[in-house]
């Protein structure tokens, strides 16, 4: 099932809590992220695809490193939070990466981070991902395994 805003998503980038969520997550994630990219090598004059950008940190590293003749695009079911990267480089623009078309590439990056343990369609989503790519681009991924963390059900009489 494909999640849009305001479906009843439990992480819905319109709560008010989301700006909250973003800023933990750049603050336990984004040093990693921004090592990953430097250890790619992602510099001036690279396209990049940010995926499911969620809030403006990761697309504000791509853009410093892509500089002004480098291309960020930055996707999301509902971009809010990121429209507040202003930069003549980054595009943003509402995504959805299982049931929309895949825009315009090729790109030397595609990055998506926290993105397909979301996504019913995990198949298709990677599908997309992997074709956006030039020939030798990079496929950085950053994401949970849901298989890995004990499950815990607050309910106990509810569903399995």
């Amino acid at each position: 099932m494909t999640q849009h805003p305001g479906d009843g998503y439990l992480l819905d980038n319109r709560q008010s809590e989301a700006g909250e969520r973003f800023d933990a997550l750049a603050s336990l994630f984004d040093a990693s992220t921004f090592r990953h990219f430097d250890t790619i090598g992602v510099t001036a004059g690279w396209r990049c695809w940010e995926v499911g950008a969620g809030g403006p940190s990761v697309v504000r590293g791509l853009a410093e490193r892509v500089g002004p003749y480098g291309y960020v695009l930055a996707t999301d079911i509902d971009t809010s939070w990121t429209r507040a990267v202003s930069a003549p480089q980054v595009e943003v623009r509402r995504h959805d990466v299982v049931a929309d078309e895949p825009p315009p590439g090729p790109f030397d990056l595609v990055h998506a981070r926290l993105v397909l343990v979301h996504v019913a369609d995990r198949e298709r989503a990677l599908r997309v991902l992997v074709d956006s790519l030039r020939p030798g681009g990079v496929l950085l991924l950053e994401d949970a395994d849901p298989a890995l963390q004990p499950l815990v059900c607050p309910d106990e009489s509810g569903p399995e």
